[in-house]
């Protein structure tokens, strides 16, 4: 009889064993694949995440939002984060005298008055927000020499395109082996730069999802991919 009982501890303490050694595997396989950008959320010091277009007249318009470090340190680790949105002007026309905006974003109307850049011919004006991914459009209520008029800049982003989320999950797997060189204990020690950007390579039109993984001694590992085919089309490392 105490024999039986005995058995049958060792087969219960086995059991346990086995189911606990099942658990913490478990546990490291959901860890190794919980998505990239859960995973690397605290190192992405920089995200364009849509860019929107429009045209009048009298001006090309092109509008950047999204989240970057403030101020801007390229040392491999992230720092303070601030919501941004820049508003970029191209004229077609001579324009004099100054020339200032009213824009509604995330249901706040945002004013203030451009600034020319010092070596090209355009005109720019920055607000601590981020436009949501889900807007369609921003309406830009411009007033200049006398003058106003309205531009709707429209959202680049189409349904067939793949999300920042994607494109970081796309990189982290090409440069895989790369990035290895960043990591300390097991855990990457970089900071992350995920921008929508225009196509550069070619006449093709179009935009591509730039990726970067900076150490810090500024070595930059990199791939650029195109949002609908999800082919990366360059990389470096």
């Amino acid at each position: 009889m105490q024999k039986r009982i005995g058995d049958k501890l060792k087969v219960k303490v086995i059991v346990s064993f086995l189911l606990a050694i099942t658990l913490l595997i478990g546990v490291v396989v959901f860890l190794g694949c919980s998505p990239s950008h859960e995973r690397l959320a605290n190192l992405i010091s920089e995200l364009r995440d849509n860019i929107f277009e429009g045209e009048s007249e009298s001006f090309r318009v092109s509008i950047i939002t999204g989240v970057r470090e403030e101020p801007f340190l390229l040392d491999g680790t992230r720092g303070q984060t601030q919501d941004f949105t820049l508003i970029t002007l191209m004229p077609k026309v001579e324009i004099s005298g100054s020339v200032s905006v009213r824009a509604r974003i995330n249901d706040t109307l945002y004013s203030g008055e451009f600034t020319k850049h010092p070596f090209s011919n355009t005109l720019s004006v920055e607000f601590p927000v981020r436009a949501p991914i889900s807007n369609p459009e921003i309406v830009l209520h411009l007033t200049y020499g006398g003058k106003e008029e309205n531009i709707a800049a429209k959202s680049v982003l189409t349904y067939q395109m793949i999300d920042y989320q994607k494109a970081l999950e796309i990189a982290e797997n090409k440069l895989r082996n790369s990035i290895e060189v960043f990591k300390v204990g097991g855990e990457l020690q970089c900071e992350i730069f995920i921008r929508l950007i225009p196509n550069g390579i070619d006449n093709a039109g179009g935009f591509h999802w730039y990726v970067a993984f900076i150490g810090s001694d500024q070595t930059i590992f990199a791939v650029l991919i195109e949002p609908i085919t999800m082919q990366v089309v360059a990389i470096r490392n």
